[in-house]
């Protein structure tokens, strides 16, 4: 009887070995970041930070922090956005969201462009290219 009971454990334990090698564990859901809002200062002269690299969904907010008779522009250079001059009182705000990853979009004050060369660059997604040297 006592071999008996003996097989009957290792037999039990073989089993639900064999069993549990085949068992996956749940696994948790890779977590999924809520979409972000990445400030833009708008300067005299200048964007700061000048380029910005975001996820996929996230939104740039462009806010006037210069002065306000400077007639600031936030314009892409291949049309997806322009703030027209809506720039008149500190703390303006302009804001788009970009969903292409892997895209690069460069953009400039059209008043201040030729004369500052004020621009700047949004990188979406870890594969975005980065601005052309001296953009």
């Amino acid at each position: 009887m006592h071999r008996s009971r003996w097989f009957a454990l290792a037999f039990a334990s073989v089993v639900l070995a064999a069993c549990g090698s085949s068992y996956k564990s749940p696994t948790s859901p890779t977590p999924v970041s809520s979409p972000q809002v990445v400030v833009v200062g708008v300067e005299d002269d200048q964007f700061v930070p000048k380029d910005v690299s975001i996820n996929p969904g996230d939104t740039v907010r462009w806010v006037l922090m210069g002065s306000a008779n400077a007639g600031h522009t936030v314009t892409a250079e291949d049309g997806s956005f322009d703030s027209g001059k809506i720039f008149t009182q500190s703390g303006a705000v302009f804001e788009h969201t970009f969903s292409q990853a892997g895209k690069t979009t460069m953009y400039h004050c059209q008043t201040h462009y030729i004369c500052c060369h004020m621009q700047g660059a949004v990188q979406v997604g870890q594969n975005a290219p980065t601005p052309a040297p001296g953009y």
